[in-house]
């Protein structure tokens, strides 16, 4: 708490304009920006770190991203405040929010497949940020499900035992926050037609402590030349210890689906929040 005087306190409840409308949580986690002048410029420092990974997931020169991407994150902005669920403990911050938001808005399509609904943060923010999409978002439990977005689908139970619209790769995205094996999701989705992949918590093997219940192996396990099969991996986290036997067997020759991969930038130096997770984009290879 602030003990400068200079600094004047308003409880959250008597402060409507500034900031937008407080949510009906019992509990207000929101610590953001209010002045105008201090968002756009957040908002310039983001989009010129993010311009790049955008510009790489459409395939478009960089200068004629980065001129329509600081709107795009004041708009993030705005919505960001608007949220449902202030405090989504367990789920995505302002950080990877923003990226899962810009990288919807790029590839804008018109299936979007959610894997890991936990409370439904990321299904409320693909709705407001894809108004037309068809979305689908499933969980083996949907009891941790706190908010039901309009126009959202939830299925209970795993993705690949649901039965999905028939996939144009061109315009439908699969998107994976399950804590699920990651070379196990792309071969399903690769499996099932899809092109465009959204991966999060890709954590390289020298992270795994940072999340409880890490995709092992993650695509960035996958990749990493130097880890050796049968090696095992060790960490703490929260009092307990975790072993993990690395098998190249299980990384099902991932490196050969992959036609593009972009990794999104950290960027907590930005923002200071909570740090991503490494969320990271792949274009599957068509299935021959």
């Amino acid at each position: 708490m602030p003990s400068d005087p200079r600094i004047l306190i308003t409880p959250v409840n008597l402060d409507l304009q500034s900031c937008g409308e407080p949510s009906l949580n019992t509990r207000e986690d929101r610590n953001d920006l209010c002045s105008p002048e201090l968002q756009d410029k957040l908002a310039g420092r983001l989009a010129q770190a993010l311009a790049p990974a955008i510009a790489a997931i459409q395939d478009r020169p960089l200068e004629a991203v980065v001129a329509s991407l600081h709107s795009e994150v004041r708009q993030f902005q705005s919505l960001y405040a608007t949220r449902p669920l202030t405090s989504n403990k367990g789920g995505m911050q302002f950080n990877d929010s923003l990226c899962l938001h810009l990288v919807a808005r790029a590839l804008s399509p018109r299936f979007v497949l959610e894997s890991g609904s936990f409370q439904g943060h990321s299904a409320w923010l693909l709705r407001q940020t894809l108004p037309e999409a068809d979305i689908l978002s499933c969980d083996i439990d949907l009891g941790q499900l706190r908010y039901r977005a309009d126009g959202v689908r939830f299925h209970e139970g795993d993705w690949t035992g649901t039965e999905l619209p028939n996939i144009d790769p061109a315009t439908s995205l699969a998107w994976f926050d399950d804590h699920t094996d990651h070379c196990r999701r792309l071969a399903e989705a690769q499996r099932r037609g899809f092109r465009h992949v959204l991966l999060d918590d890709n954590f390289p093997a020298e992270n795994l402590y940072a999340t409880g219940g890490p995709p092992i192996p993650t695509l960035a396990m996958a990749l990493d030349t130097e880890l050796k099969d049968g090696q095992e991996l060790v960490w703490r986290r929260r009092g307990k210890t975790y072993r993990y036997r690395f098998e190249t067997k299980h990384t099902l020759d991932v490196a050969s689906r992959i036609e593009k991969l972009v990794v999104l930038p950290d960027v907590t130096q930005i923002t200071r929040y909570n740090p991503p997770s490494g969320m990271t984009y792949v274009r599957l290879k068509p299935l021959t």
